[in-house]
């Protein structure tokens, strides 16, 4: 089935399988090609009735071919040898760039998604973090600009497939992350997972309404486990998802409805949960006991409890307007908007009404150089004031299925939006307003749309 609408006619799930946007991490491309194989020649073929499947096997190619010794590429890494790299040939981590979108790898695959829509995106990676007792840890779009399909997904979907996966292929997995301290004594400071941010792309998808999943192989176990391991967790995946293909479709048209009336901007750990871990017992290494700190290993696994940091919430949150409205000159702004697949009108006509703008009191930009950028964070407030919209100025309603995620780009005070990552540097000082406008109230103007 090679057409995005008959395949969502058809009714079947839309699955897209990602593997290798870090090279180097190599188990990704070698399970999806295997499932092809099973899919297509294989005992798998059944499932192909039931589930519509993109596989992109090897997403960074550049990195996947720039071949070098394990012990530099991949330190800990238990083979194979050689192995490629973790950036794109731009030195970009593909894996932080699906907010500002500027590498072509990133522009391509949002072109595919915005194309096809897919009902669930799994992202195949392998972690070279804490030393634990799971063969694969996992992770649902982290955000806490979630969604009922997202919240779905991790309350009942990921939970059925651990166990699924534990009773067939005999694997032990766990929610993705990593010791706070791995001193022996320490381990009770807990388990952290990663990042809220959508520069992530199981979080971008999470905040479109669609059901993302982080897949995780243990690098300390041997190549040949993590292939099995990641190839039990995706298959089942598959089966479980034609299994669930209508409550999949349901919840899926659910969140494209939500219209919520504020985004979070900001976010930090929600209050952690207590469960048991399991825990491997390290020894020193010279490089310290974080959570990413290489260390020797003594075979000897214990189960914890302690609190488990795998949730976020919103810190700040800010009101979602009716519409943005963006100043002519701001064209880059809406180009970064339709390459996300949000929808971006233009007025043909002049419109005059009640405008709220960003006054800024404060500008910090980061230190250091990060993906190229220096990050930048605001404050200030946004308040209301009489103005006009000349006609080529843009409309960016948050009436559509984007409109949280248009929101959260467009914020000043977004942690992750498009302010943070430099594209509005010209225009900011202390007092200024910030060129992105909103109004409360439906605009009816004359307008035309943008392609």
């Amino acid at each position: 089935m090679d057409d995005p609408v008959a395949a969502h006619r058809s009714g079947k799930p839309i699955l897209m399988i990602q593997g290798n946007i870090h090279g180097g991490e190599v188990e990704g491309k070698e399970v999806t090609l295997m499932l092809l194989r099973d899919l297509t020649l294989g005992s798998l073929r059944p499932l192909l009735d039931s589930v519509v499947l993109l596989v992109v096997p090897n997403y960074n190619a550049d990195g996947n071919d720039a071949f070098g010794p394990a012990a530099r590429q991949r330190p800990g890494q238990d083979g194979p040898d050689p192995v490629g790299l973790r950036p794109n040939s731009q030195g970009l981590n593909l894996n932080r760039d699906y907010t500002k979108q500027v590498a072509p790898e990133t522009r391509g695959a949002a072109a595919l998604i915005n194309a096809w829509d897919p009902d669930i995106f799994i992202d195949l990676h392998t972690t070279n973090g804490s030393y634990h007792g799971y063969a694969l840890t996992y992770a649902p779009g982290l955000n806490p600009n979630s969604s009922v399909a997202n919240d779905w997904v991790r309350d009942q979907f990921l939970p059925a497939i651990r166990s699924q996966v534990r009773q067939r292929h005999g694997h032990e997995m766990f929610w993705y992350g990593n010791f706070r301290n791995q001193h022996p004594d320490s381990l009770v400071q807990g388990w952290w997972t990663y990042d809220a941010r959508p520069r992530f792309g199981v979080n971008w998808i999470g905040m479109r309404g669609r059901m993302g999943i982080l897949s995780e192989g243990y690098s300390n176990d041997p190549f040949e486990t993590r292939v099995r391991a990641t190839y039990s967790f995706v298959l089942e995946i598959l089966r479980l998802a034609a299994a669930e293909r209508v409550t999949i479709k349901r919840l899926g048209a659910e969140a494209s409805a939500q219209r919520p009336d504020s985004v979070g901007v900001r976010s930090d750990f929600a209050p952690p949960r207590t469960m048991d871990v399991i825990a491997e017992i390290t020894r020193p290494a010279g490089a310290g006991a974080g959570g990413f700190g290489r260390r020797q290993r003594t075979g000897e696994f214990r189960t914890i409890a302690m609190p488990v940091y795998d949730r976020f919430v919103a810190t700040r949150k800010e009101a979602i307007p009716a519409a943005y409205l963006l100043p002519t000159e701001q064209g880059h702004l809406v180009e970064g908007l339709r390459r996300h697949g949000v929808v971006v009108h233009q007025f043909t006509a002049p419109w005059a009404g009640v405008l709220e703008s960003f006054r800024v009191d404060s500008v910090a930009v980061a230190m250091n150089l990060f993906e190229g950028h220096r990050l930048v964070s605001v404050e200030g407030a946004w308040r209301s004031r009489a103005g006009a919209a000349p006609a080529g100025w843009y409309l960016v309603s948050t009436d559509q299925r984007l409109g949280v995620l248009a929101a959260y780009l467009l914020e000043p005070a977004s942690e992750d939006g498009f302010l943070a990552w430099n594209f509005l540097d010209r225009d900011l000082r202390r007092g200024a307003e910030v060129p992105v406008f909103r109004t409360r109230r439906p605009i009816q103007a004359a307008t035309t749309l943008v392609p």
